[in-house]
C-alpha cells in the first residue's frame, strides 16, 4: 500500500512518522499540525483535503486545488494515523471509499454521527459516548444550534469549573482561512456567543493498535 505521505516534503513525512505512543503528543494531532496553517478555506464541489489519499494504490480522494474544508482536512489526518499505526491492513479500496463517504455523512446511516459511525463501521476506532471522556487527538463531529455542522479534531476541552463550557479544535475554516486552530463555546453558556448544541456532538476515537 502506498503511503499517504510518501510525495510530501521530509518535514511533514517526519511529523507523521513520530512515536504514536507518545502520549503528550497523539499522533493524530502530530499529523494535524503537520500541515501549515491557512491556504485559504473553500468549501464547494470538491474534495476539501490538502493533499492526494491513496489506498492500495488507488486514489481515494485527489488534493482539492485550491484551499480546503474541515471534512477533507479532518479525514487526511485520519487515514494517515490509520496507516501509520496499520489500521488500514487488510481494508479493501471499496471500504475504504465507503468509510470517505460515511465521514463526509454522503450516506443516510452516518448523516448525524459521521466520524463517529464511519471509524466504527470500518472497524479502526469507536464512537466515545460522552464528551467528558474525550481526549486531545479524538474526532468531533459538532452540530450548532443555527444547524451549521464542522469537522474537527479535539485539541482540548475548555471548562469552566468542572463543566465544559466550550471545544478548542484544529480543523479548516473560513475564520481562520483554512487550517488552523480555534475555539467555539455551547449556546447554553453565558456571554460567550456559542452556538454549539450540546445534544448534538459525536466523538470519534481511532484505534491505537490493529484489531487482534
Amino acid at each position: 500500500m502506498l503511503g499517504l505521505l510518501a510525495s510530501q516534503p521530509q518535514a511533514v513525512r517526519a511529523a507523521a512518522d513520530s512515536d504514536p505512543n507518545d502520549d503528550a503528543a497523539p499522533l493524530e494531532l502530530v499529523v494535524a499540525n503537520s500541515f501549515d496553517d491557512g491556504g485559504g478555506y473553500v468549501w464547494k464541489d470538491s474534495t476539501g483535503a490538502p493533499m492526494e489519499i491513496r489506498h492500495q494504490g488507488a486514489v481515494v480522494l485527489a488534493k482539492q486545488p485550491q484551499g480546503t474544508y474541515c471534512s477533507g482536512f479532518t479525514f487526511t489526518v485520519a487515514m494517515e494515523t490509520a496507516r501509520r499505526r496499520g489500521l488500514l491492513e487488510g481494508k479493501s479500496f471499496d471500504e475504504v471509499k465507503r468509510f470517505q463517504k460515511a465521514w463526509y455523512g454522503a450516506t443516510k446511516d452516518a448523516a448525524e454521527t459521521q466520524c463517529a459511525w464511519a471509524v466504527e463501521k470500518l472497524g479502526i476506532g469507536r464512537r466515545i459516548k460522552s464528551l467528558d471522556a474525550a481526549k486531545p487527538g479524538d474526532f468531533l463531529q459538532l452540530w450548532r444550534t443555527n444547524k451549521s455542522g464542522h469537522s474537527v479534531l479535539l485539541v482540548e476541552l475548555v471548562r469552566d469549573g468542572e463543566r465544559i463550557v466550550g471545544v478548542h479544535y484544529r480543523s479548516s475554516q473560513g475564520s481562520t482561512d483554512g487550517i488552523g486552530d480555534r475555539t467555539e463555546y455551547f449556546a447554553d453558556v453565558p456571554d460567550r456567543d456559542g452556538k454549539l448544541d450540546r445534544k448534538r456532538i459525536y466523538v470519534a476515537r481511532l484505534n491505537a493498535k490493529p484489531a487482534a
